[in-house]
């Protein structure tokens, strides 16, 4: 029984033992097997981290490259934004320089309407002033023609022509005259005039001759002139003395209104004789 038993107890052993090998070994199998696998899946992990390294390093460089965009979209913006603002700063001075060009233009064409309207008041003043002057002129020149025309109607001395006395009548009046040494007057209308002489013919009466010498005062439409100044036919009123040397008229003043006027000449009496015309009986 004993033997029995250790047979038993030997084949137990040697059953464990062979259970136990062959344990090892499928032990040592399952372990090679397992160790490949956990290789495997160590690679296959490898694999995936590289890949996603490598998607990683893409995503970096296109994150880099976007982020170079957008800086640049950045810079572009920003240079726009400074354009934009240059472009209204110098927009906004624009406006301001034709604001006050406006504003100088407005005020050169106030300056100009208010120096032409004082030019047009000055104007104006000036040619009612000359209308003035010469209204007085025309009036002054009617009053000297209604004067002439009445002294024209009143009777005159005239002084008688050589042929119509006798020579000593006549000295006897030139000598009358020289004691009285008086002026004469006498009004008529011109035939010639000359630096040295006046002739006139008054209302058909015979021709007097008046001599002219430097003191003898003239004035022509109320302005001083020369006696060559007197145009013929112009009417005349003139003062004299008869020399006592000579015998001769000479006339002291002379006042002549000239045909021409600027209003129209008063007409000619009755009995008045104009140059080249035939006096009215």
């Amino acid at each position: 029984m004993r033997f029995r038993a250790g047979w038993w107890m030997a084949g137990a052993a040697a059953l464990t033992l062979g259970t136990a090998c062959e344990e090892r070994d499928r032990g040592a199998q399952g372990q090679a097997s397992g160790q490949s696998t956990v290789n495997d899946q160590v690679a296959q992990a490898q694999q995936r981290t590289e890949s996603a390294f490598d998607s990683a390093r893409q995503a970096q460089e296109q994150a880099s490259e976007q982020q170079k965009q957008a800086s640049s979209a950045q810079q572009e913006l920003q240079d726009k934004q400074r354009e934009y603002q240059e472009a209204q700063a110098k927009a906004h001075s624009a406006a301001q320089q034709a604001q006050q060009a406006q504003q100088g233009a407005q005020q050169q064409t106030q300056q100009a309407q208010q120096e032409a309207q004082q030019a047009q008041q000055e104007a104006q003043q000036a040619q009612r002033q000359q209308s003035e002057t010469l209204a007085q002129q025309n009036q002054q020149a009617r009053q000297q023609s209604e004067q002439l025309r009445q002294q024209s109607q009143q009777p005159v001395a005239v002084a008688p022509p050589p042929q119509t006395q006798p020579q000593g009548a006549q000295t006897q009046q030139q000598g009358a005259q020289a004691q009285e040494g008086s002026e004469q007057q006498v009004v008529g209308e011109v035939l010639s005039a000359s630096e040295q002489e006046l002739l006139l013919s008054s209302q058909g009466e015979p021709q007097l001759r008046l001599q002219v010498s430097p003191e003898t005062q003239v004035m022509v439409d109320g302005r001083q002139a020369n006696v060559g100044d007197i145009e013929e036919g112009s009417q005349v009123r003139a003062s004299y003395r008869t020399d006592a040397r000579s015998g001769e008229p000479q006339a002291v003043r002379i006042e002549a209104t000239s045909q021409v006027q600027p209003t129209a000449p008063a007409a000619p009496e009755s009995g008045e004789s104009t140059p080249g015309s035939q006096p009215t009986q």
